[in-house]
């Protein structure tokens, strides 16, 4: 077994793991948090998705949910107890509409929330400081020695995965038989396609061996083929 090289510090898996889950867990209590509050942290979570991902979808979720709770409560305070029929109707109804609707477009939208910020880290092609470059391509070179040793271990280490929390750096490699589509169109020459059809065949016929099986049956220009090569790892 090819052990990591000096660019890769020691990596304590079970906290990085914890941490992984600790994370998962919290941004379903964030998707949550609507119902379980009857409502009333709907704007919140909201709020807190726009910080992240802005577009017009989140702001007229938050308008909506908002404007219902404020109707509901403004209905049933400017009654004396008891309210009546039709303004507890109202409110029971708007609590109701804002908990369970807005808990089911947060959790719609959670992966896309809580990855917005992720970017792939795939070096560019031309890059000035010729040193940076020539460190990563012997992280790259090191990780590939290290999966094609021991794959087992490159999954543990994540290696071709920018998209998992880990502390190993692999130069920049994309895993083309795990990585998710995200990742694999941060590569030369993927397209959305591109990667879709690597995935349907992965899930069809299993893993990619080589760069030369990708480029035989899946759509991408042989002019990207040089820089995929450069980055792409096949851990099986």
């Amino acid at each position: 077994m090819t052990a990591p090289g000096p660019y890769a510090p020691p990596i304590d898996h079970g906290k990085q793991q914890t941490r992984y889950r600790l994370g998962r867990i919290g941004t379903y209590l964030w998707a949550l948090a609507p119902l379980l509050t009857c409502g009333f942290a709907a704007p919140v979570s909201f709020g807190i998705a726009m910080g992240r991902r802005r577009d017009n979808l989140t702001v007229a979720a938050l308008v909506l949910h908002s404007a219902l709770i404020i109707a509901g409560c403004g209905v049933i305070g400017a009654h004396e107890y008891p309210a009546p029929l039709w303004a507890q109707t109202l409110f029971t109804v708007s609590i109701c509409i804002t908990s369970v609707g807005a808990t089911a477009q947060l959790l719609v939208i959670r992966g896309k929330v809580w990855a917005a910020q992720e970017r792939p880290r795939v070096p560019v092609a031309h890059l000035s400081n010729a040193e940076v470059l020539d460190r990563a391509r012997k992280l790259r070179e090191q990780a590939r020695r290290t999966a094609e040793a021991d794959p087992m271990l490159a999954k543990r280490l994540a290696i071709g995965r920018p998209d998992l929390p880990r502390q190993f750096d692999d130069g920049g490699l994309v895993d083309v038989n795990h990585a998710p589509l995200h990742v694999l169109t941060a590569l030369p020459g993927v397209t959305e396609r591109s990667a879709r059809q690597i995935q349907e065949w992965v899930e069809r016929s299993g893993p990619f061996a080589s760069l030369g099986e990708v480029m035989l049956v899946i759509e991408i220009s042989p002019t990207f083929e040089h820089h995929l090569r450069e980055y792409c790892v096949f851990i099986p």
